[in-house]
């Protein structure tokens, strides 16, 4: 047991030490393009509160504050915002673009100073189709042939989703390799993403399992949210990409839904985590209403709205760190998919809060963390089904073990129930015999040492035994009773000849039996009784008529009903009977004229 605690700290620290190490390098590479153009942009920012701020009064403002190099490093702003760009180094006989690295600009206006005036240019899902940007991942203006790099371009710019931006020149050589490393790793994500959709709608359809139909849900609202927030979507041609970008806060609050349902799913929450069930169930009601509020009230309510996934990711480190100390959860997968979502989060809210410039790399490795974190989810989910069904496989096992213990139980108690009394009064026959006719008194101890062979073996438990068996008991038990009374009852067979039948063990010698004793040695003169076993089309008949005392109705109702001092009865196997086939004894009795007791046993396979 502590072997196996080691072994899976050993996990957690390994995956730890995975993440930690992709992020590093992730980072390194990160770091050294910030500082690529770090030297060839410089950048200043001024905040214009009143909003009417025009190019002219920006120019002659005195107000600007340098920023550090080539990023903006500005969050969410509710005034409008100016950016003076300086270009330090351009050569003017190649293709410049100047990019900006947030695709998810509402409304940007720039100004290239030219020998002659200040060109716009404008972008930003405000313009939909009428953009100036060139269809890339995120925004990119070509620089004007005559433009003057010795003045400052001017930028203004407003955004939903905050103004976290680094400024990027490059050559066309560059931005057409870019530009395909760009698309070829968004490909790759999508293709994967995409594989992992239909992987797990696959495998929801075929196993019927709902938990992979929602993770479903999951993957595609990801999908849409890392394709808006990388910029993809703009180069897809989609026709309504700019429309996927203006409301990417409500993709992300589908996303949060989802990430509520599939953590309940897979965490059954309202069986193991009951309160945080309550609190996720609480974010599924209220997300929707933060939706309703972004798209018809205030985008900026709704987008306060959407902070309550905050909320939700608290949860699931709640529901980890439980499942985890309590050993709960041991699942390498569905701790990696923890990690790797805390990272994402984390890295998320820099950006968000401009903590951390917002750069297409770190983009890219958010769409790549989700992309393993939900593949780490569909391998967890399998692994599920895998424990699931190992643990039916055991359960089976177990239940097929306690058939047979409950095979044993059963005969036990039935055999517990023989009647003392009828092996001393057949032994005093044998004694009296013996005297007048041995070999009667032989056929009488060899009937008798049958019928407590079957009565007394312990070992023999098989739950089923053939019709041939079973009469064979009956007549073992006739024969004894007809030594102790002689002349007195008479015991006839209509059996359908080639009937290949089992039947439970013990299940009409009872009823010849209570025949015996309750119907034919009541009366005064000699009864007969009948057993028949006749097939039909829908399974077999089996029948003990008597000719005796007959039972009174009020005693007919309460013989299949269990009560204390009755020793087996009817109800014992009326019960076996009803667990064995869904039939049961029916009772048919008229006072003085007999009884007749019998059961269906449909073909059974």
């Amino acid at each position: 047991m502590k072997s196996e605690s080691n072994i899976f700290i050993m996990k957690i620290f390994t995956i730890i030490f995975v993440i930690t190490l992709c992020t590093a390098f992730v980072f390194v590479i990160y770091v050294q393009d910030l500082n690529k153009s770090k030297d060839d942009v410089r950048m200043e920012i001024l905040e214009d509160n009143s909003g009417t701020m025009t190019l002219s009064d920006v120019q002659a403002s005195k107000q600007f504050v340098a920023l550090p190099g080539n990023y903006s490093k500005v969050g969410y702003s509710p005034v409008r915002l100016w950016f003076k760009i300086k270009i330090n180094r351009y050569n003017a006989k190649e293709i410049h673009y100047l990019t900006i690295n947030n695709p998810l600009f509402e409304d940007v206006m720039m100004y290239f100073p030219t020998s002659n005036n200040y060109v716009t240019k404008h972008f930003g899902y405000r313009y939909k189709s009428n953009s100036d940007e060139i269809g890339y991942v995120y925004p990119a203006i070509k620089i004007p042939s005559d433009f003057d790099p010795n003045q400052y371009i001017y930028m203004t710019s407003t955004s939903l989703y905050g103004q976290n931006f680094v400024v990027g020149l490059m050559n066309e050589d560059i931005f057409r390799t870019t530009s395909m490393i760009n698309v070829g790793v968004g490909s790759t994500l999508f293709g994967f993403t995409v594989a992992l959709f239909f992987y797990n709608l696959i495998m929801g359809i075929s196993i019927k399992n709902k938990t992979f139909i929602k993770s479903c849900f999951y993957v595609l609202t990801t999908l849409l949210w890392n394709l808006t927030m990388t910029g993809l979507v703009n180069i897809t041609g989609f026709k309504y990409a700019y429309w996927l970008v203006e409301y990417s806060t409500g993709i992300g609050i589908f996303m949060s839904i989802s990430i509520a349902i599939v953590m309940r799913a897979i965490f059954q929450t309202k069986t193991y985590f009951p309160k945080v069930d309550f609190c996720l169930k609480l974010l599924i009601g209220f997300f929707p209403i933060s939706l309703a509020l972004f798209l018809f009230i205030s985008k900026e309510l709704g987008a306060f709205g959407a902070g309550a996934s905050l909320i939700m990711y608290v949860l699931y480190f709640i529901i980890m760190f439980k499942g985890i100390s309590s050993k709960t959860i041991r699942s390498p997968q569905l701790i990696t998919a923890w990690f790797l979502c805390i990272v994402s989060v984390v890295l998320f809210y820099l950006m968000v809060f401009a903590v951390i410039p917002q750069s297409y790399i770190m983009n890219y490795y958010l769409f790549f963390l989700s992309s393993v974190s939900a593949i780490a989810f569909a391998l967890s989910l399998a692994e599920i089904i895998n424990n699931l069904k190992e643990e039916k496989q055991r359960n089976q096992v177990l239940y097929e073990n306690s058939e047979i213990q409950s095979r044993q139980f059963e005969l036990a108690f039935i055999r517990a129930q023989m009647d003392p009394h009828f092996i001393h009064n057949t032994l005093n026959v044998i004694e009296g015999v013996i005297a007048e006719d041995q070999e009667k008194a032989g056929n009488l101890v060899n009937d008798l040492s049958h019928y407590l062979r079957n009565i007394l073996d312990y070992s023999n438990s098989e739950k089923y035994i053939s019709i041939d068996e079973e009469l064979d008991a009956v007549q073992f038990y006739v024969r004894i009773e007809q030594a102790r009374f002689p002349n007195k009852i008479v015991v006839n067979y209509e059996i359908d000849s080639g009937i290949q039948l089992k039947v439970p063990r013990m299940v009409i010698q009872p009823l010849v039996e209570n025949a015996i004793k309750h119907g034919i040695r009541k009366r005064s003169i000699p009864g007969a009784i009948t057993i028949k076993v006749k097939e039909h089309e829908q399974g077999y008949f089996i029948a003990v008529e008597d000719d005796g005392v007959g039972i009174e109705d009020i005693d007919r109702n309460k013989l299949l009903e269990y009560s204390a001092g009755k020793g087996i009865g009817l109800a014992s196997i009326n019960a076996r009977l009803k667990a064995e086939y869904g039939t049961q004894l029916q009772i048919v009795s008229e006072k003085g004229k007999g009884t007749v007791v019998h059961f269906d046993v449909p073909i059974k396979e």
